[in-house]
């Protein structure tokens, strides 16, 4: 009798509020997203649950490459799902993909817009590059993005840049790439006469067109 109303007594899932049960899934997901592809297997609530807005915005994809080989199609829906559901780093790595490899310069930066502004500081970081090299007209709000990169940052440490830099390069080295063209022939970022008097442009930004996108990656981060 007594572990028959024990177990009458024990609250099934279904009791839970649905805001409770959203935030247990959210707090699964951001640790580890195959923890999170488990949990939805258990139950049809706790898959409902990981269908929230709340929970593929929380959602860690920060060991998911941006390109996956070999993966459902199920997949990539997912990851569609979160960035179009504000997970600022599913933005990032679709914003990378765009501009580097699928060479869609205009929704790329849109995406790495969207990420920079829910804080993601790689997207910061490689927006304010791609704006520097290639739109002078926006030199000082790259210059603006870039320092906020960098708040916090002693003088003499470079930990956060080394960070984001590496970041960067393991994105673009994930990614079928091709040699990068830019969108637009850059102006000088350079306005010094000694540097007009030496070639009327900047040799270094005229180079550039002709790395590859790894390389772009690799010489923007020697300017800081």
């Amino acid at each position: 009798m007594m572990k028959g109303a024990k177990k009458q007594l024990l609250p099934s899932i279904e009791t839970l509020p649905n805001e409770l049960l959203t935030e247990v899934v959210a707090q699964v997901g951001s640790s580890v997203v195959t923890d999170l592809f488990n949990l939805k297997q258990t139950c049809k609530q706790l898959y409902r649950a990981g269908l929230d807005t709340e929970v593929l915005r929380r959602v860690s994809l920060e060991k998911q490459p941006a390109i996956p080989w070999r993966v459902s199609p199920g997949y990539h829906s997912f990851i569609r799902q979160c960035e179009e559901n504000g997970n600022p780093e599913a933005q990032f790595k679709q914003g990378m993909v765009e501009y580097f490899s699928r060479k869609e310069y205009e929704s790329g930066v849109e995406l790495l817009k969207k990420a920079t502004y829910l804080g993601h500081e790689v997207a910061a970081y490689m927006l304010g590059l791609i704006l520097l090299c290639t739109n002078y007209p926006l030199k000082d709000q790259a210059l603006e993005i870039l320092k906020k990169v960098l708040q916090g940052c002693s003088p003499s440490s470079s930990t956060k840049l080394i960070k984001c830099r590496k970041r960067s390069r393991e994105i673009i080295w994930g990614m079928w790439t091709t040699p990068a063209t830019l969108p637009t022939p850059p102006e000088p970022i350079c306005t010094s006469s000694v540097c007009n008097k030496r070639n009327g442009s900047s040799r270094w930004l005229s180079m550039m067109k002709n790395f590859q996108s790894v390389k772009l990656v690799n010489g923007l981060g020697k300017l800081f």
